[in-house]
C-alpha cells in the first residue's frame, strides 16, 4: 500500500457490542481516584473507569498526531504502524496508546487499590471505594485472588502481545484456553508491548516482563478481551488485520512511540482538563467527550505546529534589517529537506539570527513544530530566551501565541520564565489560541503554560531554549530518557557554542544527533572556532543516523550543509567591505590581586573594562582588592561588579540583569541596529569567571583574561567586537587583549587550573612564539586565528630540547590519556540507533531500571546515572536567613522576604507550590563537591538540617545570620556575601 492510498477496508468497525453482563463489568473497572477532589468539586464522581481514561489517552494521541507531530515523525510512524498510510497509522496509534494501562490495571492487585488504598482522611472517598467494591462483587468478580503485586505496566507488557494476536508459545501459555498451535513470535507486537510497559519511565527488561505473569482466573482474561474489543469498536480498528500493520523496525520509531504514549497519558491524566465518567453513561458518549476535551487541551496547551507564513528577513529580524554576507549566503543556499547546517563565524557576527531564519525556513519546508536553541549554560539560555521571544513575535503569523519554554534545572526560578507565565495569564480570546488565516495584527506573543514546568515536560513545548545538557542526556539511559528524543525529534535543533564542549559531551551530542537524524529532525551547529576534530565527528554522527557516509565537498566552512544522503556543500559568502576583526594581544604575568586592581583602576579610568578569571577564588579576591582601592582612585563601589557561579540564583540573576542593561545593546530591539545603549556608563569594571565568556550579550572596551585554551581566548576577545554602536572608537583603534599568566620558577607557564594543562601550556607557547620582541602581537581573524586553533588541537607538539618542549610533550601524553578515558566513559553510557555494522538497535537495548534514576543525580550510582558532564556533580544547598529575636526566616539578609516553608500540595495548591519552588530555587547555591573532602571537609550535605524544615525537608539548608555567617557552628568556615558569593575560608579547592 502506498502512503497516499489508504483503503477503507484496512480498518473497519465491528458491530456495536451487546449490553451484557461482561460489558457492565468492564464499565466498572476502576482506573483513577479523585484524590485531589477536583472531580467532586465540579459535581463529578469520585473515581474514573479505566476505559474512560484509555479513551482520553487515545483521543489525545489522535490530536497530537494531527496538530503536534512533525511531518517526518508522522511519516515514520505511518510506516511502522499504518503500512505507509498516515490515516491508518493515526487510528492504530490511538488504539495502541489506549492500551497502555490495559490489561495492566485489569487484575486483582491493582483493582484492590481503590477500596484498600484510598485516603482514610477523606470519608467520601472511603465510602465510594467500599460501594464500588460491593458492586464489583455483585457481578461475581473476586478481588481476593492472590498474586505478586508487580508493576501494572509490566503486566501490560506480558499479556498484550497475545491479546493482540501473537500466537507464540509464551503468549499461548499466558492466555489459557487459546486455541491453535504455537506459531512464530510476532516481534512487532512484543516490541510494542515493551514500549507500552515503559510508560512510567523505564522500558522493562525481558526478565522483568516474564515475572509479571499473574496466573489470572479466566474471567479476568475475558475482561481483557472485552475491553480490547470495545476500544477497537469505538476507535475503528479491525483486530484481524492489526498485527500486519505493526512493524516498528526503524530505531527512532521506538523512542517516538514510547514518547508519544507518555505525552498522551500525561495530558489525559490532567484532571483539570478531562472529566471523570460514570458507568451509567454510554462508552460512545465517553469517546465523544474524550475527543472534544482532547482537542481543547491541545489548543489550550498550544501544542500545535509552527506553520509559519512567508516572511522577509527584515520582517523576521527587524533589529538587523539587512542580512550580512554570511547570512545572505545561507538564505541563497537554504535546503528544502532535513539538513545538518554548520555555521562558523566570529562572535557577534549574527550566527543566532542565521539559525533562527533557517529554523523558520525548515518549519515551512519540513513541517517541524518549532525549534530548540541549546546553549552552553543556564545564564546564556535565559538571555537567549528573550531573543527567541522577540523572534517569535514577528514570525508566528496569525497564530497569536506559542509556548516557549526555558529548559534547565532551575528554569522555574528564572525571571524570563515568570514573564512568559504572566504573558499566558493575560487576557486572551479564542483567536489568541488558534491559527487564524487572516489577522489584522500579525504580531505574535511567546507565552508559557505552567503545565510545562513539571519535571520532564520542558522539551515537549514546541519552542524551547535551554542548556545543551538536555541534548547530551537524550541518548543515555535514565527515567523517561526517550521523552527528550521525542520532544527534540519534532524540531529544528540548534546547538550553539559547539566548540565549548569537552570530548565527553561531544560524544554524547554525536549519539543524540544520530537518533535525531533517524527521526527526521534537522540540526544546526553554531561556533566561532570549530576544529576539524569536532566538526567531522558531528557530521559523521548525522550520516550514521541516515545510514550513509559523507560525500561531496570537504567541510571547511564557514557554512556547510549536509543532506540526508550525506552530500556535503561548503559555501563561502561573497566578499564584504566590513571591517576585519583585528586584535592586539599582550601576554602579561599576573601581578596578584592588589597590583592588578591598581592597574585596572588607574590605567582605565574611562570605558568598560572586563576581566575573566578561571576560578572563583581569584575572582573574589580581585573584586575585594578593587573595592578596597576604589575610593582612593575616585571609583564608586557600584561601578565595580563581581559575577560567577557561586551566588544564590536570586543575586546572580540581579547582577546579570544589571550587566545586560548597562553593557548590552539598546534594550529596544527596534533600535539596536541604529542607536547606542542609552544606559551605558562612562566607566565600569566587570570581574567574573567563564560566565562572562558565553552567557551574556555585552561588549567591553578593555579586556583582560586569564590564560585559557586558545579557542576560549578567541571567544572572549569577541566581546571587544560586539555592538559597535556602543563603541564608535573601534573604527579608529584596534582593541588590546591582555592575557594573564602565572610564571613558574623556570619561567614557564603554570598549567594548573580548570582546563586541560596541555592546552594551557600549548596556548601560551603558540602565542609566545609569535610575540614580537618587546612588542604586541597583532592578530586578524580568520587569517591568523584559525592556524592557531589547528596547531593546538589537530597537531602534536613539536619536539626539541628546551624546557617548554619537555613540558609540552609530557602534558600532551597525559592529555591523550584523558581524552581516551573521556571517550571510553561516554561510549559506555550512550545508546546509538545503529551498531557499528549498521544493525538497528532493538527494544531490548533500550531497557532501563530504577537504579538508573534521574540524570545527574548525585545520590545515584555514577556508573549507571546519565551524566551531562564529567566531574563530580556539585551539591545544591538552599540558603535562608535567621534574624536574632525573630522567629520568621527570610530569603534575604534584610528580612524583607519571608520564607514560606509550609508544604503545599502539588495539585490542590498549584500556584502556592509553584511560587514556593521558585523562591527555593532563587536561593539555591552550588557548592563544589571538593569542599566535602580532605582535611577541612564540610559535614555531609544531608546533615545540613534546620528545625521545622517544611518544604526544605529533602534539601541541604544553609541557615545564615544577616552578616552571612552560618548559624550552624560546623559550617563556620563558610561565608556568604551578595557581593562576592559563597566562600570557604580554609580550602584551596575550587571550581570555575
Amino acid at each position: 500500500m502506498s502512503r497516499n492510498d489508504c483503503h477503507n477496508d484496512t480498518i473497519r468497525r465491528t458491530p456495536p457490542a451487546d449490553v451484557s453482563r461482561l460489558s457492565l463489568i468492564w464499565r466498572w473497572i476502576w482506573g483513577k481516584t479523585d484524590l485531589n477532589g477536583i472531580s467532586r468539586a465540579r459535581g463529578g464522581p469520585a473515581w474514573n473507569p479505566l476505559l474512560a481514561h484509555c479513551l482520553d489517552t487515545a483521543a489525545v494521541t489522535g490530536a497530537l498526531f494531527d496538530c503536534y507531530l512533525a511531518a517526518n515523525v508522522r511519516a515514520r510512524l505511518a510506516d511502522a504502524f499504518g503500512g505507509g498510510c498516515a490515516a491508518t497509522a493515526r487510528r492504530v496509534l490511538m488504539f495502541l496508546a489506549a492500551l497502555h494501562d490495559m490489561p495492566g490495571k485489569v487484575q486483582p492487585a491493582m483493582q484492590r487499590r481503590f477500596p484498600d488504598g484510598t485516603d482514610r482522611n477523606d470519608p467520601e472517598l472511603t465510602a465510594a471505594g467500599r460501594q464500588w467494591a460491593r458492586t464489583i462483587e455483585s457481578f461475581g468478580l473476586s478481588l481476593n485472588h492472590w498474586h505478586a503485586d508487580v508493576p501494572h505496566a509490566h503486566v501490560t507488557a506480558y499479556y498484550l502481545p497475545g491479546l493482540l494476536g501473537c500466537r507464540c508459545k509464551r503468549c499461548i501459555n499466558a492466555l489459557p484456553g487459546t486455541p491453535g498451535t504455537p506459531t512464530a513470535r510476532h516481534e512487532g507486537l512484543h516490541t510494542l508491548a515493551h514500549l507500552l510497559g515503559g510508560h512510567h519511565g523505564h522500558i522493562p527488561e525481558a526478565s522483568r516482563v516474564l515475572r509479571a505473569d499473574c496466573a489470572l482466573p479466566p474471567i479476568w482474561h475475558d475482561l481483557h478481551a472485552g475491553l480490547r474489543d470495545e476500544l477497537a469498536r469505538l476507535i475503528g480498528i479491525d483486530l484481524d488485520t492489526l498485527p500486519d500493520l505493526i512493524n516498528p523496525q526503524r530505531p527512532a520509531v521506538l523512542v517516538l512511540m514510547a514518547g508519544l504514549v507518555v505525552h498522551s497519558d500525561w495530558i489525559a491524566s490532567d484532571e483539570s482538563r478531562f472529566t471523570y465518567r460514570t458507568p451509567d453513561t454510554s462508552p460512545d458518549q465517553w469517546w465523544h467527550d474524550a475527543q472534544d476535551q482532547a482537542a481543547t487541551a491541545i489548543r489550550e496547551l498550544r501544542l500545535t505546529r509552527w506553520d509559519p507564513p512567508p516572511a522577509t528577513w527584515r520582517r523576521m529580524l527587524p533589529a538587523t534589517p539587512r542580512p550580512r554576507p554570511a547570512q545572505q549566503a545561507v538564505i541563497d543556499a537554504a535546503p528544502t529537506g532535513p539538513v545538518m547546517a554548520v555555521i562558523e563565524s566570529n562572535t557577534g557576527s549574527g550566527k543566532t539570527e542565521n539559525a533562527l531564519w533557517l529554523a523558520h525556513h525548515l518549519a515551512r519546508t519540513c513541517g517541524y513544530h518549532g525549534f530548540y536553541l541549546a546553549q552552553a549554560n543556564r545564564a546564556a539560555s535565559e538571555q537567549q530566551t528573550h531573543r527567541a521571544a522577540e523572534f517569535l513575535a514577528t514570525t508566528l503569523g496569525g497564530r497569536r501565541q506559542a509556548n516557549l519554554a526555558l529548559v534547565h534545572g532551575t528554569a522555574s526560578a528564572a525571571a524570563v520564565t515568570q514573564e512568559l507565565l504572566d504573558a499566558a495569564a493575560g487576557p486572551a480570546t479564542l483567536a489568541d489560541l488558534i491559527n487564524l488565516t487572516d489577522c489584522d495584527d500579525p504580531q505574535g506573543r511567546a507565552v508559557l503554560d505552567a503545565w510545562f514546568l513539571a519535571h520532564g515536560r520542558g522539551l515537549l513545548s514546541p519552542f524551547g531554549v535551554g542548556t545543551v545538557d538536555q541534548i547530551a542526556l537524550a541518548a543515555q539511559r535514565s527515567r523517561h530518557w526517550f521523552l527528550r528524543l521525542y520532544g527534540l525529534a519534532n524540531k529544528t535543533v540548534i546547538i550553539d557554542e559547539a566548540h565549548a564542549y569537552a570530548l565527553f559531551q561531544q560524544e554524547l551530542l554525536g549519539a543524540a544527533i544520530s537518533w535525531l537524524a533517524d527521526a527526521g529532525a534537522s540540526i544546526i551547529i553554531l561556533s566561532a572556532t570549530l576544529t576539524d576534530t569536532i566538526r567531522q565527528p558531528l557530521i559523521d554522527a548525522w550520516c550514521q543516523g541516515h545510514q550513509t557516509t559523507p560525500t561531496g565537498d570537504t567541510p571547511t566552512g564557514p557554512i556547510t550543509f549536509i543532506d540526508t544522503t550525506g552530500h556535503t556543500r561548503s559555501i563561502i559568502p561573497k566578499t564584504t567591505r566590513a571591517p576585519k576583526l583585528r586584535t592586539r594581544l599582550l601576554l602579561t604575568p599576573d601581578p596578584g590581586p592588589q597590583q592588578l586592581a591598581e592597574r585596572l583602576l588607574t590605567q582605565h579610568p574611562h570605558g568598560i573594562t572586563t576581566i575573566v578569571r578561571n576560578k572563583v577564588e581569584p575572582t573574589a579576591a580581585l573584586y575585594q582588592a578593587a573595592i578596597d582601592a576604589a575610593h582612593r582612585h575616585g571609583w564608586r563601589r557600584r561601578d565595580i561588579l563581581c559575577l560567577h557561579g557561586r551566588f544564590f540564583e536570586r543575586d546572580r540573576a540581579r547582577k546579570q540583569a544589571r550587566v545586560l542593561r548597562l553593557l548590552g545593546p539598546h534594550p529596544d530591539p527596534q533600535h539596536r541596529s541604529t542607536t547606542r545603549n542609552p544606559h551605558r556608563p562612562d566607566r565600569f569594571l566587570l570581574i567574573g569567571t567563564q560566565v562572562l565568556e558565553q552567557s551574556l550579550d555585552y561588549c567591553a572596551d578593555h579586556f583582560y583574561t586569564d590564560l585559557a585554551p586558545w579557542d576560549l581566548v578567541e571567544q572572549r576577545r569577541g566581546r571587544q567586537w560586539r555592538h559597535w554602536l556602543n563603541r564608535p572608537h573601534l573604527r579608529r583603534h584596534t582593541p588590546l587583549l591582555h592575557v594573564l599568566w602565572t610564571p613558574t620558577s623556570d619561567g614557564l607557564p603554570d598549567p594548573s587550573g580548570p582546563y586541560e594543562p596541555y592546552l594551557l601550556a600549548a596556548t601560551w607557547h603558540l602565542l609566545n612564539q609569535r610575540m614580537p620582541a618587546r612588542s604586541i602581537l597583532r592578530l586578524t581573524t580568520p587569517r591568523d586565528t584559525h592556524p592557531l586553533l589547528k596547531a593546538l588541537y589537530d597537531l602534536p607538539p613539536e619536539t626539541g630540547n628546551d624546557p617548554i618542549h619537555h613540558l609540552l610533550n609530557t602534558l600532551y601524553k597525559l592529555w591523550q590519556k584523558t581524552l581516551a578515558e573521556e571517550q571510553q566513559e561516554a561510549r559506555g553510557r550512550i545508546l546509538r540507533p545503529f551498531g557499528t555494522d549498521g544493525t538497528p538497535i532493538t527494544v531490548a537495548d533500550l531497557a532501563t531500571g530504577t537504579s538508573h534514576g534521574d540524570p545527574d543525580d548525585p545520590n545515584a550510582p555514577l556508573h549507571l546515572t546519565a551524566r551531562s558532564r564529567l566531574g563530580t556533580p556539585t551539591i545544591n544547598a538552599v540558603g535562608l536567613y535567621q534574624h536574632p529575636g525573630k522567629p520568621t526566616r527570610t530569603w534575604d539578609s534584610k528580612g524583607t522576604l519571608p520564607a514560606d516553608l509550609t508544604p503545599h500540595h502539588t495539585t490542590r495548591q498549584p500556584d502556592e507550590r509553584r511560587h514556593q519552588k521558585r523562591e527555593i530555587l532563587l536561593n539555591t547555591v552550588r557548592i563544589p563537591a571538593s569542599w566535602f573532602r580532605g582535611a577541612n571537609a564540610l559535614p555531609p550535605p544531608h546533615t545540613w538540617t534546620i528545625n521545622n524544615p517544611g518544604a526544605l525537608k529533602n534539601h541541604p539548608a544553609l541557615l545564615l545570620n544577616p552578616d552571612g555567617r552560618p548559624v550552624d557552628p560546623r559550617l563556620a568556615d563558610l561565608n556568604y556575601s551578595p557581593y562576592t558569593g559563597l566562600s570557604h575560608t580554609r580550602t584551596d579547592q575550587d571550581m570555575p
